[in-house]
């Protein structure tokens, strides 16, 4: 993912004027499906051969990353400040309750959660949906970047049922 915002002034405004045109040529020799959003480009790998770093990913790692995206995307959709790691760690072992029957044994330790928060956390960093900073408190800051937003929970609709006459 490539956002606008990362980019000074020149870059921003060639890869606006140019992006679709870019982002076909490097679909068409990469086999990548170009997503232009607001905030800037993704190249996404449907066939998952091109990156280290999968999201998302099965096992119990995976599913905490998952959960701790959707946490995230949930607070920046409604407007709050992102959780701090010490409240993703509380999230994720409410969770650990619900899902301890698929999860593997030595993840509910109580150390074990806090490592698997991390790497959730570094993996998040690795696909540029957050940064990880100080913030004002000097404590260890999370900012969700745009893209995360993909993980938030829908409000479910209920859609009521035809009739016929």
């Amino acid at each position: 993912m490539v956002y606008y915002d990362e980019l000074g002034e020149e870059e921003r405004a060639y890869l606006v004027s140019q992006r679709i045109a870019l982002s076909r040529r490097v679909g068409e020799f990469t086999g990548l499906v170009p997503e232009l959003r607001a905030e800037g480009v993704a190249m996404v790998d449907p066939e998952d051969q091109l990156t280290d770093v999968r999201m998302p990913e099965q096992g119990t790692d995976g599913h905490i990353t998952l959960l701790v995206a959707t946490r995230l995307a949930d607070a920046a959709a409604r407007g709050e400040r992102p959780p701090a790691r010490l409240e993703l760690i509380r999230h994720i072992r409410v969770q650990a309750a619900a899902h301890a029957a698929h999860w593997r044994k030595t993840a509910l330790e109580p150390a074990a959660l806090a490592d698997l928060v991390d790497q959730a956390l570094a993996r998040l960093e690795a696909l540029n949906l957050i940064t990880r900073g100080a913030g004002a408190d000097g404590e260890p800051a999370i900012l969700a970047r745009p893209a995360i937003s993909r993980y938030a929970l829908a409000e479910p609709t209920i859609r009521k049922a035809k009739t016929r006459a």
